[in-house]
């Protein structure tokens, strides 16, 4: 298990990849396999019954939409997002554990706009809610970042900041903010939430110009957030 890792260069990667990702979804791709077959079947099942039950209107507002459950055991927690989005597993690198996001294709829609699921690692089964958003936060405020060349942390503002809950009632933290991300301004909202020896971190991100067209999605996103114990590969990952 990582003990030690850098808060610093976490948030930096992050952010960066996300970046990079306007590029990987320029070419048609289809979701990256990483469950067990027996649990993709079970999500396959899933996926064709939320396309058989709901009803497709235009993207860009949540209520009604198709919406497809996304379920990882393995790390502990599932989520729904629309059926025409891509998921796409991400190389976490050095200080997360897991990385993944959800966009509409480039091609398609020709916007900046991601959410994408983080895990982390935390030093000890007891580190509190409270603990891990003080954390985030107080990387928020922190100077400038030299060491990213797409990060514009001087334009950061932090915008709302509290308590709120998803799905089961669980506690969770969230945070909105703007800064520039290669040289735009962009709005983010972050939501924090911890289970056992992990720390979880559900990010909307867009362009501020766009960023209430797809809000509505997003919220339904978060709402529907839901983690559970992680499974021991994942508890004893290094």
């Amino acid at each position: 298990m990582q003990k030690n890792d850098s808060i610093l260069p976490l948030r930096i990667s992050v952010v960066a990849i996300i970046v990079l990702l306007l590029l990987v979804f320029t070419s048609a791709q289809q979701p990256l396999g990483f469950l067990p077959q027996q649990e993709e079947e079970v999500l396959a099942q899933q996926q064709q019954s939320a396309q058989e039950t709901g009803q497709k209107i235009p993207l860009g507002t949540a209520s009604d939409s198709i919406f497809t459950n996304y379920l990882n055991p393995q790390y502990g927690f599932s989520l729904l997002y629309p059926t025409e989005w891509i998921n796409e597993e991400i190389n976490p690198g050095a200080n997360l554990t897991f990385l993944m996001s959800f966009g509409p294709t480039a091609g398609e829609f020709g916007e900046f706009v991601f959410v994408y699921m983080a895990v982390k690692n935390l030093t000890s089964n007891n580190t509190s809610l409270e603990q891990f958003a003080d954390q985030e936060i107080n990387l928020l405020k922190l100077p400038p970042a030299v060491t990213s060349p797409t990060e514009d942390t001087s334009a950061r503002t932090i915008l709302e900041s509290g308590p709120t809950t998803i799905e089961g009632n669980t506690p969770a933290y969230k945070v909105v903010y703007t800064e520039k991300v290669s040289g735009t301004l962009s709005k983010i909202m972050e939501i924090y939430a911890v289970q056992g020896n992990k720390g979880y971190i559900l990010s909307y991100l867009a362009y501020t110009e766009i960023y209430d067209k797809y809000l509505s999605i997003a919220q339904k996103m978060v709402d529907s957030f839901y983690v559970t114990a992680p499974s021991l590969e994942a508890l004893v990952h290094l």
